[in-house]
């Protein structure tokens, strides 16, 4: 694989968590993803155009003391392009929190080893090296948060009624989280 070892953040036996640079914009799709109205359907993403200038600018922001952004990498695959982005925002080390939050392509979201791997990696080192207590998100599908709930003991906290503006519709969110002391982690 052709990536610099000095960018691997958190490595597992499926994907490679990276930090994000420049040529992550130019070499990967991950600037189209934020265009692409089917991508987008169950996430809060394509209201506005992204364009190269805007991906710098979340670029930029991927790390700060309140969020983590990094780029997936499938180990199996021979090129250096990521597949994914996964993060923890919102990072509040005051209250031990934080926001989940992931997006994949295409054909990586139909691999979900490289899915649960990658929250795998970040639920640990969010409990672990940041010392997080809660680690929280949001799903407007319920199949990935029942998926979520079942594989790393995600609880239901509520549901965020008519909360996202998506389609047309207002759509329902499910919030959910996961403590320190009942994350679960699988063997993938």
């Amino acid at each position: 694989m052709g990536i610099d070892s000095r960018m691997s953040f958190l490595i597992g036996k499926h994907v490679i968590l990276k930090v994000l640079e420049e040529s992550d914009i130019n070499e990967s799709q991950w600037l189209g993803w934020f265009n692409d109205a089917e991508r987008c359907t169950f996430n809060q993403h394509h209201y506005w155009p992204n364009n190269y200038e805007a991906q710098k600018q979340i670029l930029q922001n991927a790390v700060s003391a309140t969020k983590i952004q990094l780029g997936i990498l499938d180990i199996q695959k021979d090129d250096s392009n990521i597949c994914g982005v996964i993060s923890l925002s919102n990072i509040n080390l005051i209250h031990g929190s934080a926001e989940i939050g992931i997006m994949m392509d295409s054909e990586t979201s139909k691999k979900p080893e490289l899915f649960y791997e990658s929250w795998k990696l970040i639920l640990i080192h969010g409990f672990q090296e940041l010392r997080l207590h809660k680690i929280y998100g949001g799903a407007m599908r319920e199949e990935i948060y029942y998926s979520i709930e079942r594989i790393f003991n995600f609880e239901k906290e509520g549901l965020l009624k008519e909360e996202v503006f998506k389609n047309g519709k207002y759509k329902n969110v499910i919030r959910f989280a996961v403590f320190a002391d009942t994350v679960k982690y699988p063997e993938l």
